[in-house]
């Protein structure tokens, strides 16, 4: 009887130590994954909103940023949703992006994606990204961008700008399209060039380089580098002024060479000058209608 009562005194004890045992190895496992489970887990970055204004040292609103960043603290603030405004003489050039970072430091802005900016008098440049520097009041980038003021649209590769888009520079690669309102018969005039191509929407001016080639249903012009002037009241193209290699085709091929042209069109009239030399082409082949001085 005793020994029977060690026995199962022994076999309880023994099943006390192994229980013992097992809840120990339990409650290790359970630490060890909670600790796993902080490693794995990253907190999530918190999202401010980020609001900032510069004055210049005599007082005049600089630049205004605004935007989501989810440090707001770092020199060079990271931004979502961006909205700037660029002063120059107190109006803004306002300008948005999906995304853009800002250097406090140096006061330069970096946008990117859909950027879209607008001045109050209607100018509206659309681009993928773009620099702003507001203390030089500039803006520029290295893509295809196109401006829209009135009825004239110009693209091309690379841009350069005041922040008012009162005088922009394209660098290559540029088409501008004159809509002609009051004269649905010729239709658009388009303005092509390798580049550069200056626009001064103040003086109503555009510079032309570099074959440049314009071209509505009247005929085309060609040369080296072309004024051409642009009436804002009428909003169509007043005057052109070509130089170098300038040659004038009309629909039906006919062809004049020359130095220079003026072209006035609310006249109609062309004036031609150095050199120059006509071809016309009838119906039995072409025939050199000689030289002369103009």
């Amino acid at each position: 009887m005793i020994r029977r009562t060690l026995i199962t005194f022994a076999a309880l004890v023994v099943f006390y130590v192994l229980f013992v045992q097992i809840q120990v190895v339990i409650t290790r496992q359970s630490r060890a994954k909670r600790v796993a489970d902080k490693t794995e887990v990253k907190p999530a970055h918190k999202v401010y909103a980020f609001s900032f204004t510069k004055y210049t040292p005599e007082g005049q609103k600089e630049i205004e940023i605004e935007g989501d960043s989810a440090d707001i603290l770092t020199n060079t603030v990271q931004l979502m949703n961006v909205m700037a405004k660029a002063y120059a003489e107190e109006v803004p050039v306002t300008v948005t992006a999906d995304k853009g970072e800002y250097d406090k430091k140096q006061n330069k802005i970096h946008i990117e994606q859909n950027v879209v900016a607008t001045t109050e008098d209607g100018t509206r440049l659309v681009t993928e990204q773009m620099d702003m520097r507001p203390t030089e009041h500039i803006i520029e980038n290295d893509v295809q961008t196109q401006v829209k003021k009135d009825n004239i649209n110009v693209e091309g590769m690379g841009a350069r700008a005041d922040t008012q888009l009162k005088k922009v520079k394209f660098k290559k690669n540029v088409t501008v399209i004159v809509q002609n309102p009051e004269d649905q018969k010729t239709g658009p005039t388009t303005i092509t060039c390798d580049g550069p191509l200056v626009i001064d929407y103040d003086k109503n001016i555009a510079h032309f380089k570099d074959n440049v080639v314009a071209q509505d249903s009247r005929g085309k012009l060609m040369a080296d580098t072309m004024d051409v002037y642009y009436n804002r009241v009428s909003r169509k193209v007043s005057k052109i002024v070509a130089a170098g290699n300038v040659v004038i085709e009309n629909p039906d091929g006919n062809k004049t060479y020359s130095d220079s042209v003026i072209y006035l069109a609310d006249e109609g009239r062309i004036i031609l000058g150095g050199d120059t030399e006509a071809l016309y082409f009838g119906g039995e082949g072409s025939k050199d209608l000689g030289k002369g001085v103009l």
